[in-house]
């Protein structure tokens, strides 16, 4: 997986050269600013959706979740910082690849995430899925995250370019 992100994060790089001497290292970087933060907004979703996952597992080992206010933000916050980075990535490398669409991102995003995800996750199970109930289950749980993330990103990236007018 350290492989693929290396990858992907020299592509970015790569791709950042390309559109500064295209449209000019400030427009590039004002555009970065934007997706970042608005990678940040949406990642609130990667984080409700960890959220949801982490009170599934709890329900599925037969414990009760438990909330927190301060818990659950920390969760929320942690997890969307994640948004930060794949709002980069998306807006200098997949954006204008996958044509410009969210959910093209968040299946990639929801592929390329679903085995560590849930293995990650029938580690902490205290009995054994079946393998039809774990990738039903994890599928549901792990594109909950991703999903409305990139939806949301893509919608956010959209409306700031179309106030830019490009």
């Amino acid at each position: 997986m350290i492989y693929l992100l290396a990858i992907v994060l020299i592509l970015t790089t790569f791709g950042f050269v390309l559109k500064a001497r295209q449209r000019g290292f400030s427009s590039v970087m004002l555009d970065l600013v934007a997706a970042a933060v608005l990678g940040f907004l949406a990642g609130i979703f990667i984080g409700l959706g960890a959220r949801i996952a982490m009170s599934a597992i709890a329900l599925a080992n037969g414990d009760s979740p438990s909330f927190t206010l301060s818990g659950s933000v920390r969760v929320v916050i942690t997890f969307a910082s994640f948004g930060i980075i794949l709002g980069l990535i998306y807006e200098v490398l997949f954006r204008d690849l996958l044509r410009q669409s969210g959910l093209a991102f968040g299946l990639l995003l929801t592929l390329c995430l679903w085995y560590p995800l849930a293995d990650s996750g029938v580690q902490i199970l205290n009995f054994q899925p079946t393998i039809f109930s774990l990738i039903f289950f994890s599928g549901v749980l792990v594109a909950s995250m991703w999903l409305p993330f990139a939806l949301a990103l893509e919608a956010l990236l959209a409306r700031w370019h179309s106030r830019r007018g490009k």
